[in-house]
């Protein structure tokens, strides 16, 4: 029967002897000093940036404030300065391809949109992807008639970044319509 390993066991089967070794630098020369450091710098900074805590939640943090800024006021340069030109969004029903057309789908439906409240979560982080989710809910009003309907919405975001743009999202989740009387 072939034996399973976990994702840990390279770590738990390294050896930490010969760094012990360099750690007792009280009475050191500054060369072992260095040579620690040369050590502990690279493998912290591994360490912090394989965990997606930190850059990515603060990368998801500023395209929340961008996104919401762009509902709620029709600015988009925050918005447009986090997004690739090129930027594809996969939303149940359509996509998204490039800034351009982001920017008219926010642009052209705010208008219809009053009482809109988002709330975004950040979730979790991998390598160059980030995922939020995302609970929204507001009055649309129905173009070419005077009713509205009710929205209410529940998503999951996921986003692949690249060379600190954002490039490309999936969404997956439901939206509930309900009529309003006139």
């Amino acid at each position: 029967m072939p034996q399973t390993r976990t994702i840990y066991d390279p770590i738990k089967a390294t050896d930490l002897t010969p760094l012990a070794a360099t750690i007792n630098v009280a009475g050191s020369s500054t060369r072992k000093k260095l040579a620690l450091l040369a050590t502990l710098i690279p493998t912290a900074t591994l360490f912090l940036t394989s965990c997606g805590v930190g850059s990515s939640q603060g990368f998801a943090d500023r395209f929340i404030t961008a996104e919401k800024k762009a509902w709620s006021t029709g600015e988009i340069e925050d918005l447009k300065a986090l997004e690739s030109n090129d930027v594809t969004y996969h939303l149940p029903g359509m996509e998204l391809v490039g800034w351009k057309a982001h920017e008219d789908y926010i642009l052209q439906s705010r208008p219809t949109v009053s009482g809109l409240k988002q709330k975004w979560k950040y979730l979790s982080a991998e390598g160059n992807h980030f995922v939020l989710s995302y609970d929204a809910s507001a009055t649309v009003a129905i173009k070419d008639s005077k009713s509205a309907t009710a929205v209410s919405s529940n998503y999951l975001f996921v986003f692949r970044h690249h060379d600190g743009k954002i490039a490309e999202v999936w969404t997956n989740g439901s939206t509930t319509n309900t009529p309003l009387e006139k």
